[in-house]
């Protein structure tokens, strides 16, 4: 008896066992494709959850505190005097909204602009309509200062316009800002608003 010929598996048993185990390149294929597939997820899962929860503390606020208001883009100082002549002109208005009284918009409005000439239309009727006091209130929550044409800037920004017992109303405008030359404190006056177009 010969020790050579003696195959407990027999030789065809063995390829047939060798056929049947997977290939390590697909074993190694196949880990790889989880591996990143989990990176993938975990990315997709950290960028969902910091997009919706970005700013949040996640704590809740003291009783008696307010929420914190969102922070206001800074201002050169020129571009501030911009926003306050764009803000000095909005209460002019909300006075001559309830009054008619084109003398309220003089030092803050330019006669020749369109929004002037636009409201000068408007007069007969506010004067009709005889609305009287208070007047209306418009608050302007600036964004950003833009060049305008002709040397003009631009006050880009929401408006909120109210009046006690009138639902209040929002828009967002480009409010044209203009320089009253060789002027001291208030060197920029409207000349008219549009809707910001996005």
């Amino acid at each position: 008896m010969s020790f050579n010929s003696f195959d407990p598996l027999g030789e065809g048993d063995e390829r047939e066992w060798l056929r049947s185990r997977p290939p390590r390149s697909n074993l190694r294929r196949f880990w790889f494709i989880a591996i990143v597939l989990v990176v993938v997820l975990l990315g997709l899962w950290w960028a969902i959850f910091r997009g919706l929860f970005q700013g949040d503390t996640l704590s809740p606020i003291p009783s008696g505190t307010t929420a914190a208001a969102p922070a206001q883009p800074r201002f050169s100082d020129q571009d501030q005097q911009v926003v306050a002549g764009a803000e000095r002109a909005l209460q002019a208005w909300g006075e001559f909204a309830v009054t008619g009284d084109l003398a309220t918009l003089e030092d803050t409005f330019w006669k020749q602009g369109r929004q002037y000439q636009q409201l000068v239309k408007e007069v007969a009727g506010i004067r009709r309509r005889g609305a009287g006091p208070p007047p209306y209130q418009f608050t302007l929550t600036p964004r950003q200062v833009l060049p305008g044409p002709g040397g003009q800037r631009i006050v880009r920004g929401a408006v909120r316009m109210s009046r006690s017992g009138e639902a209040t109303r929002s828009f967002q405008w480009d409010l044209y800002m203009q320089r009253v030359a060789g002027s001291g404190n208030q060197p920029w006056r409207l000349w008219t608003v549009d809707t910001t177009r996005t």
